[in-house]
């Protein structure tokens, strides 16, 4: 993988600055963009020959969430995309990549990101009928003060 020409190629085609571009060590480029464009940026690393899709991770910086899309080919490149909003949302990339609908349902579940078109919202994680919020977030999110413990199995049979 040519690391660089796919940089290029997405800064031309989503009208990124320079400065949207982060290079880190271990051969790994980090490239920010808007999460109007993660559809039109991830159709351009497919194009490009980069097609592991590493993992889909979660940060939370303040009230902001960023999401980090890790692709990977003899070299990393990462697409970060600040969604800064108490109710993250942004478009689901599983009709490009199906694979990453198990990343996607990780952050929704653990951070409260909504993922518009996702084919399987179920719940991955956390026991059924959780009530406890987001378990990730800095302030739990909505109901954690609330937390319900009767979706866990009690230990060592009947009580």
């Amino acid at each position: 993988m040519n690391t660089e020409k796919v940089v290029n190629e997405l800064r031309d085609a989503l009208n990124l600055s320079k400065s949207s571009t982060k290079l880190i060590p271990m051969d790994e480029t980090e490239i920010t963009i808007s999460k109007q464009n993660i559809l039109a940026a991830v159709r351009i690393i497919l194009k490009s020959d980069i097609w592991h899709l590493s993992t889909i991770t979660c940060q939370q910086e303040e009230d902001d969430f960023i999401l980090l899309y890790h692709f990977w080919e003899s070299g990393g490149l990462t697409l970060r995309i600040e969604l800064g909003e108490n109710t993250p949302q942004i478009q689901s990339i599983c009709e490009l990549i199906p694979g990453a609908e198990y990343y996607e349902r990780e952050a929704r579940e653990m951070f409260g990101v909504e993922f518009h078109g996702m084919p399987n919202p179920a719940p991955l994680l956390l026991p059924d009928g959780w009530q406890g919020g987001y378990p990730m977030r800095k302030d739990g999110g909505p109901n954690h003060n609330e937390m319900k413990t009767e979706a866990f199995p009690k230990k060592g049979g009947s009580s």
